[in-house]
Formats: structure tokens, sequence, C-alpha cells
């Protein structure tokens, strides 16, 4: 059943930007985080098959990277070069981590057996710890990522929290100069949380509302990228706050899940994001094919962790 997108998401003016779709999955497939690796080469969850998929924008191919014994969630690089998965069926548990090698060799890494729901993830800025949305709580997780089986509560917060609503809570997270961003698309909300010297989490606090936010990117210029998913469509902020819309269903973002910026020469400016086509939420009753597009915005990517 189609669930309506909130009335309060605030998507600006539609100012639609150059894209192009780079590779499609056929429906239904749920295309869940994209990550990008120092060589350039993209990588999806593709959440309803249980696996990783690569993409290599020098030769147009799609590629199995890494077979998952459960649906795969979120995505982050380490400066090592090693792939940082969350997983987890949204609806039961338990939740994991795994960490995958440079050949898509998989090592479980941290299990949760009452976890149903574990989401974006993002490497804490002294590279030891992996950052993680914990989506039906009020939570941030902390693993370790030197000790296998050791975690810790990083951030617990109300506002963070699902309330009442049936979208996740805390869902995308990215570090940005000290500071940790966090959607909240229970509350239509982006927040923010100080990291302090000793790595723990400061305050929370709002930063924007009326967003339907799910994962989100941060260009050089300051402004950021944000997929909304059940609002189908790719919402820019620019440093002085004011929002535009680059993209919407005609433009492929049914189900718009996630984007990262490239980093192989001549892509630095390209944003991909993924889709599900409407896997969750579908568009006007349908659902489509799942999309991997790449967009040229004019802005280069802000360097996160991992991404050399």
């Amino acid at each position: 059943m189609t669930k309506s997108v909130p009335l309060t998401h605030d998507g600006g003016d539609f100012s639609p930007a150059p894209f192009r779709i780079v590779a499609s999955w056929a429906a239904p497939t749920f295309l869940e985080n994209v990550a990008v690796a120092s060589d350039g080469s993209i990588f999806v969850t593709v959440h309803s098959h249980n696996r990783i998929d690569r993409f290599d924008p020098k030769t147009g191919a799609t590629s199995v990277f890494a077979e998952l014994p459960a649906p795969p969630m979120g995505l982050a690089f380490d400066e090592s070069g090693s792939l940082w998965v969350t997983g987890s069926t949204m609806k039961n548990p338990p939740g994991y981590i795994r960490k995958i090698g440079a050949k898509g060799d998989v090592q479980h890494w941290t299990g949760f057996p009452e976890v149903t729901f574990m989401n974006g993830c993002a490497i804490h800025p002294h590279g030891r710890e992996l950052l993680v949305c914990e989506s039906r709580s009020s939570r941030i997780l902390s693993i370790n990522l030197q000790q296998p089986n050791k975690w810790s509560v990083w951030l617990e917060d109300d506002l963070i929290g699902p309330g009442e609503s049936w979208y996740p809570a805390a869902n995308g997270i990215k570090v940005r100069a000290g500071l940790a961003y966090i959607t909240v698309s229970a509350r239509y909300l982006i927040v923010r949380a100080p990291i302090r010297a000793d790595g723990s989490a400061g305050p929370v606090e709002t930063v924007w509302r009326d967003i339907i936010g799910d994962d989100f990117a941060f260009g050089e210029s300051g402004s950021l990228y944000v997929t909304t998913h059940p609002a189908h469509s790719l919402l820019c902020i620019d440093p002085s706050g004011k929002r535009k819309t680059l993209a919407g269903p005609d433009e492929g973002m049914v189900g718009s899940t996630a984007c990262a910026f490239g980093s192989a020469p001549g892509d630095e400016s390209a944003l991909y994001v993924s889709t599900d086509g409407g896997f969750t939420v579908p568009h006007e009753g349908g659902i489509q094919d799942a999309k991997l597009i790449r967009f040229e915005l004019g802005d280069s990517g802000y360097r996160l962790l991992g991404e050399r």
C-alpha cells in the first residue's frame, strides 16, 4: 500500500540538474546505500538480494562484489580501504556489522541479537570507530573497529528517536568539520552533534526542519545534497539555508535512498544517487527498476574519512 509523504516536507523551488542513468536493476530491487572507493568505484548495498554490487565508472560495468547471509544497509570505507557494512531486515532482529576486504571477503564483526534496524554509518574522525544509526531507537552506536564484538552507545537522545512515526528515526550520518550530522526521517529533521576532543558526542541541536531526509552528502561549497526516499527527490540546501529540488520522479528519483560524490579523475563533481524504484514506497502505485544515477553538479564532494 502506498503511504503518503508528509506535507511538512519543504523542497524549495525545482531547479533540475543534468543527469544520466548509469546502471539499473530489474524491479523489484531495493538499493539502500552507496559508497565510493579510493579508485573511484561505486558500491551499493542491494538490500533485497543480500549482496553488495560494484559499478565501475570507467567501463560502465556492474558486478557482484560480495554475497551476504542477511540484508545489508549502510556502507563506509575506512582509511585502509576496508568496507564496513551494517545490516538488518528493518523488521526483525538480529542486526550486524560486517567487514569486507578488497577482494570481497566477508568477515562477521559484531552482532546485535535484539536490534531490528541498523542503518546509515560513518567512520569516526579518529578512525577507530564506526558510528551507526539504530533507526528504531534513539541511539547512535559506536562500533570498535579494532576489536570485534566491542561496542557502546555513542549518542542517545529523544530528538533522534522515532516517536510514533513509522519512518526510520536516525537514518543517515556524516561527519564534517568536527560535527556529526544526522537525518531523523521520523521527525523531518536534520540535526548535528559536536564531536568532543575525547571522541564523545556533545549535545544534539536541530539544523534544518521540514525535510524527509534519508542519506546525504556535503559538497566542498558547503551545500548539502539530500535524498528524500518517500518524497522521491534529490534536494540541495546551500550554505545560506536556501533549498531547491534538483530532481524528482521524472529524473529517476523514485525511492531515492542514498548519495555519494565520485572520486575518480573527472568524476569529482559527480553525485551518484541510488534508488529502490519505489520498493518501499511506490510512486503512483507502481514499482520501477532500481537505479544508480549520476548527477553533474559543478560542486566537488567534501572528503570523507576513508575516501583517499
